[in-house]
């Protein structure tokens, strides 16, 4: 029976890369309060980078217990808990329910000589049709392959071999869980029959007994155990949905789950999002493809390193945080005309992915002339990351249709003036989602899914997602950009080594 008690509440779990947070999301959508915990990574060696386990659960205890102080509510009101969480990583568990090591997360590099050689074992053909992506150093498939090479007694020792955010679900509930789209981002899974790949696995040499069979991301794994209830505040027999990996949560929370739907986020890097009835697969896999957290919906993604931390990285440049602040800088830039009268900005600091999957690749400022200031160089790098979006979104259009509409959000979209650049740069309109949990509110809304306290996911994401400003494109400075754009293209072939 559905819950209509509109002070009825459901948890949000999002176990990210850097801290633990938790939502809590009432009934009517509204969010009553948020906890986190940080914490740190672990560089046992160069190019290796873990987590521990345990410290992901230390730190959701303490941001679930945050969450509900400050939301003032009781634990008898939480109906259902929901997680999330960095994707691509390997847990490996063992017949005790507990890590046989520290997990290694999607950052790590200890396998990028691998990725070759792996890729030589499956037939073009099937990566494209099964995996629908390229093999990346630190996706659980290339760790895998790592430890069956490095340690194999480890390996061989694995009753599971889990994404992060299923750890916590474990933890819970004391049940080993997968759902497809945490597994489509194990280079492990076939994506269009979504089930894993004994092909894949073989290549990688993954144990196909150690990989749990999928469950729906709303199907409840088990109730909330005594023990972990106890440590969280919570009374038991809580249920606990399967949930989803974060980028998927991140689309469910700001309500892009539609075919033809597409969402824009502007944080440290950034992404390009669209959303379709079947995988549109980039055949040169410049892209991503993903399931959704939604039976029959799949989501590609095309990726850029560089976004807010190009910025970043400009206004240290300057003297650091006190010397300029954001908002002094932005101010200036306005005063700049479209196009930095000529000014371009490559801002490849830390490599790029779409479309170059070049992690080499390197930044210039290019055009500089006695004219230029300050403000036409922080124009620059403002424009500059959005001729990166557009390179995104014509490799999209190459792999299927594409939204003359996207949902944009991230800390670098709080901002009008970037905004504005982006949408006259791409031609697309673009509009803001209120709230800044939205990846911990996409796990809330499986929980309320899953545990009835909304009726399907229309009336979740109506009842959750609240939209704001939408800007347009300038049809002048489109036009001015399109051409910027054919010189920003040109450059990176002639100031770029290949990967």
């Amino acid at each position: 029976m559905r819950l209509t008690d509109r002070t009825d509440v459901v948890l949000g779990i999002d176990v990210g890369t850097q801290s633990a947070k938790c939502v809590v999301l009432d009934a009517a959508g509204g969010l009553r309060g948020v906890g986190q915990e940080s914490y740190d990574i672990l560089t046992p060696r160069p190019q290796w980078i873990e987590q521990d386990p345990h410290v992901w659960w230390a730190a959701v205890v303490s941001a679930v217990r945050q969450a509900m102080r400050e939301a003032e509510m009781t634990a008898g009101r939480v109906r259902g808990i929901g997680v999330t969480g960095q994707m691509h990583g390997a847990v490996l568990i063992g017949e005790d329910l507990e890590p046989l090591r520290p997990a290694i997360i999607w950052m790590d590099r200890r396998s990028a000589n691998l990725c070759e050689l792996i890729l030589k074992r499956v037939p073009p053909d099937v990566v494209l049709t099964e995996a629908g992506n390229r093999l990346s150093p630190g996706f659980a498939g290339a760790s895998i392959a790592w430890l069956r090479e490095v340690e194999p007694e480890t390996l061989d020792r694995a009753r599971a071999i889990i994404q992060p955010k299923d750890f916590i679900v474990l933890r819970l509930t004391g049940e080993i869980s997968s759902e497809p789209s945490d597994a489509s981002a194990t280079w492990l899974y076939d994506i269009r029959q979504r089930r894993w790949s004994e092909t894949l696995a073989n290549a990688c040499g993954a144990p196909m007994q150690a990989l749990p069979t999928p469950l729906a991301s709303t199907t409840v794994v088990g109730g909330l155990r005594p023990t972990p209830a106890f440590d969280l505040g919570l009374r038991p027999d809580i249920p606990v949905v399967a949930g989803a990996g974060d980028q998927a949560a991140l689309l469910l929370g700001t309500g892009v789950v539609e075919p033809g739907r597409g969402s824009i986020t502007v944080g440290t890097g950034g992404q390009m999002t669209v959303v379709s009835a079947r995988p549109m697969i980039d055949p040169q896999l410049r892209l991503n493809t993903f399931c959704h957290a939604v039976p029959g919906r799949w989501y590609t993604m095309g990726a850029i390193l560089n976004a807010g931390v190009a910025l970043r990285w400009w206004r240290d440049a300057l003297g650091g945080r006190g010397a300029t602040s954001y908002h002094a800088l932005l101010a200036e830039a306005a005063q700049v005309p479209a196009g930095a009268e000529g000014l371009l900005f490559l801002p490849y600091l830390e490599g790029e992915r779409t479309p170059y999957m070049n992690p080499n690749a390197t930044g210039a400022f290019v055009g500089l002339t006695l004219r230029h200031t300050q403000a036409h160089m922080t124009r620059a790098v403002l424009e500059g990351v959005a001729f990166a979006f557009k390179d995104c979104l014509l490799t999209l259009r190459e792999a299927g249709p594409v939204p003359d509409h996207f949902l944009v959000g991230g800390g670098g979209a709080q901002g009008g003036l970037w905004r504005q650049i982006l949408s006259s740069t791409l031609g697309v309109s673009l509009q803001t989602v209120e709230g800044t949990e939205h990846t911990a509110t996409g796990a809330a809304m499986l929980a309320g899914l899953g545990a009835r306290i909304f009726y399907d996911l229309a009336q979740a994401v109506a009842s959750v997602v609240r939209y704001g400003a939408t800007e347009t494109p300038d049809p002048a400075d489109h036009a001015l950009y399109a051409a910027q754009h054919a010189r920003y293209q040109a450059l990176y072939p002639a100031l770029n080594p290949a990967p």
